[in-house]
């Protein structure tokens, strides 16, 4: 149970900036391609293996990053450079996204509703990634 928070919690954000206050990951994706949203939501019901190792490769990355920006935006001074350090982040996260094998952006987000959504998800989750630190 305490697992299935954890990723919970790490996924309420949506991975992208949560700890810096960024928008998720579902917002880029959305903001990047509106007309595509509805795919978003549709796909969550399609959650497969594959997918899942994408996800857990890709999260991985995702908190790598987020780790190395925390220190820079607590040291920002205003809000005109958290915003710039968010963006720079967003920006390296979605990249590292776009370069997983076998996942977009738009199933990221669908696997981030869906763990949301459903705690077995997130329980696949977190063993995905449990084998990848292994």
């Amino acid at each position: 149970m305490s697992n299935t928070r954890n990723i919970k919690s790490m996924l309420a954000g949506a991975g992208i900036l949560a700890a810096l206050g960024a928008i998720p990951a579902t917002a880029v994706a959305n903001d990047a391609a509106p007309e595509r949203a509805p795919l978003v939501l549709a796909q969550a019901a399609e959650i497969d293996d594959e997918m899942i190792e994408a996800f857990a490769e890709a999260q991985v990355r995702v908190e790598e990053i987020r780790n190395s920006y925390m220190g820079e935006y607590q040291a920002a001074e205003t809000d005109e450079q958290r915003q710039e350090i968010n963006e720079e982040a967003t920006e390296e996260m979605v990249e590292a996204i776009r370069d997983t094998p076998d996942l977009t952006v738009e199933e990221y987000d669908a696997v981030i509703q869906a763990a949301n959504q459903d705690p077995s998800i997130a329980e696949r989750i977190n063993e995905a990634m449990a084998d990848g630190a292994t």
